[in-house]
């Protein structure tokens, strides 16, 4: 009991009221909108359960997975066969098979997937950062992200195969890889898109990146959902039409998707500018928070888990908001924590409870005498 009242005491409620505030922001997007009403009342069990999953992650100790530990491999191996059970089996919306049905509850396994690789991706690069100076430990490294890459590409999913790609990239560019390998990589991934152009982009896809470049061409067809999402923005103005008009671009049905691929716009639309400054603020203190646990780091596993999560969440809500305005083609990517989804909230409330849970062992942060486990990190 003592250690439960300890824990609770050490977690960082900032972090966790900021996730919560973005949740609650989604949870206001929902239900300024009829239609949105059964999605109101599971977004609210998932956040709920969010929160549950929140603190069952922060009081699992880091340590004990920071090794490469089975237990990583297993849960990174489970998400990569749902996964693939998605391509083969997968139900199909909007020309994509993104879902697993499991009786009364659909699984988006790709979210698993993202956080399993981060852990392994942290387990992998913990050990043997240092010899990332050799080519062939860098790719090895890419097969961990790889496998899953090509499994979301086959749904096609080409925003979270996207975002995948460049967490790795990412966290191999952080950890001081040399450049001509870096270089090397960029060559290497411009030739692998020149080839899946040809052979696993579909035809839609390939019509919302043309339409991105040239919008006016097609108006009515690939380029209406950034048309429609830059209308509700615009008509949002600094105040807001309100969160309960009867006139919204959601409410019309002439914002598709405007639960989850378009949750910003349609909140910009109903909250104005301020509401997406104080989007915005919320991730900026999530990214400060985390980073603090990355920059406090003990141990190398501590700091590349932190820094990864961090270029996940840049990504994700970079990727979203930037085709929300327009600055980015349309991907189908959820705001994180706001957008709905139960696969895609469990998983985020997973990773900052985890992420918690290191910080619990960091002395700098939580104030308390904690043992340093492992090397200091010498990167950061």
């Amino acid at each position: 009991m003592e250690q439960i009242v300890s824990s609770v005491r050490r977690i960082d409620w900032t972090l966790l009221l900021a996730a919560l505030a973005l949740s609650g922001i989604g949870l206001l997007n929902l239900a300024g909108v009829p239609q949105h009403a059964s999605l109101l009342v599971k977004q609210g069990i998932f956040v709920v359960l969010g929160i549950a999953v929140f603190f069952a992650a922060s009081m699992v100790d880091y340590r004990t997975l920071r090794s490469g530990s089975a237990f990583v491999w297993l849960l990174w191996a489970v998400g990569v066969a749902l996964l693939g059970g998605v391509a083969l089996f997968g139900t199909t919306v909007r020309g994509a098979a993104n879902w697993l049905i499991l009786g009364p509850v659909s699984v988006d396994p790709i979210e698993i997937v993202k956080g399993a690789s981060l852990l392994a991706l942290a387990s992998f690069f913990a050990r043997t950062h240092s010899s990332l100076v050799f080519l062939p430990r860098v790719l090895l490294s890419g097969f961990i992200i790889g496998i899953p890459v090509v499994f979301a590409l086959l749904q096609p999913d080409l925003g979270s195969a996207a975002v995948l790609a460049a967490l790795w990239f990412f966290m191999v560019v952080l950890l001081r890889t040399p450049w001509r390998t870096v270089l090397l990589l960029i060559l290497f991934a411009a030739l692998l898109m020149g080839i899946g152009w040809n052979t696993v982009v579909h035809d839609y896809q390939k019509e919302r990146l043309l339409a991105f470049v040239h919008p006016d061409e097609d108006p009515l067809g690939a380029a209406y959902q950034t048309r429609q999402a830059l209308i509700a923005i615009g008509s949002g103005g600094v105040l807001g039409r309100g969160f309960f008009a009867a006139d919204l671009s959601a409410t019309l049905d002439l914002l598709p998707e405007s639960s989850s691929d378009f949750a910003f716009a349609s909140l910009v639309e109903q909250g104005g500018l301020f509401t997406g400054l104080l989007i915005l603020l919320l991730l900026a203190v999530l990214l400060v928070r985390i980073e603090r646990v990355a920059h406090a780091a003990t141990n190398n596993f501590s700091a590349i888990y932190a820094m990864g999560l961090l270029v996940l969440l840049v990504l994700g809500a970079a990727l979203h908001i930037g085709m929300n305005v327009g600055l980015l083609p349309v991907t189908g990517l959820p705001l994180p924590l706001v957008s709905y989804g139960g696969s895609h909230t469990l998983a985020m409330f997973a990773m900052l409870g985890f992420l918690q849970s290191i910080r619990m062992n960091q002395p700098e942060l939580v104030g308390e005498s904690v043992e340093p486990l492992g090397d200091l990190t010498s990167f950061l």
